[in-house]
């Protein structure tokens, strides 16, 4: 579970950095909405996320007129964004996905699985699915149709980009970066699939004694462990 949790965290800390709030105007409205993002981007830490405050910073507003329409654009953004991984997150570290080759749940779903092998297949599906809108937040299309059809002079939009991203270089390194984490989490799900798939084609040939799982001959007892292995 350490290289999940690295995996997780690595993806959580990218998509952190690409909401890093970045304002280089100097007007008053602009200062104003610089400071209250960067109060919210501060707030986005993996390790001690407050959901509530974040969410409370993200529900009110401060500025006016066309900014007004900027800030609700940019706020709502940062709170698709932090929903979709939150939920990515929330998968991952479900008390199930580790539970998965445990002794415990080949006792209670053994020796056919079946409740197991839905929860593998459903979830892997629901990651794939959330990684797809996890990396669409950070196209130029998604961003702009938080501000499009707003009646906003270009300046305003021009501003509004500018509070989501940095380099178009360093948002496709992080990009390709989230991927690559969650392909791990994917990979995962993909060897506890077949390890029950193992597990259920000799369901004959194991048993549970005490704090062990027992095979009937070393070989299948060795097919068993390389299989662990890739995780």
């Amino acid at each position: 579970m350490k290289k999940i949790l690295i995996a997780v965290g690595v993806v959580v800390a990218l998509i952190v950095l690409l909401l890093t709030i970045i304002i280089i105007k100097d007007l008053n409205q602009e200062e104003k909405l610089r400071q209250e993002l960067n109060e919210i981007d501060s707030l986005i830490n993996f390790d001690e996320f407050d959901y509530d405050k974040v969410n409370e910073g993200l529900g009110k507003t401060i500025s006016s007129g066309d900014y007004l329409v900027v800030e609700k654009a940019a706020k709502k953004y940062l709170k698709d964004t932090i929903d979709i991984t939150l939920t990515y997150v929330n998968l991952v570290t479900d008390e199930k996905f580790s539970n998965v080759l445990t002794l415990e749940n080949y006792q209670e779903d053994g020796p056919n699985f079946i409740n197991t092998k839905l929860y593998i297949k459903e979830t892997k599906e629901q990651i794939e699915d959330n990684k797809n809108k996890i990396l669409n937040q950070f196209n130029n299309e998604t961003v702009l149709s938080y501000i499009e059809n707003k009646n906003l002079d270009s300046y305003y939009i021009d501003f509004y980009k500018s509070l989501a991203f940095s380099s178009e270089a360093e948002i496709t390194k992080n990009k390709q970066e989230i991927e690559q984490n969650i392909n791990v989490v994917i990979d995962t799900l993909n060897v506890y699939d077949e390890v029950i798939n193992f597990l259920i084609y000799n369901k004959n040939n194991w048993t549970i004694e005490g704090e062990y799982i027992v095979f009937s001959n070393e070989e299948i007892h060795e097919q068993y462990n390389q299989l662990l292995l890739k995780l």
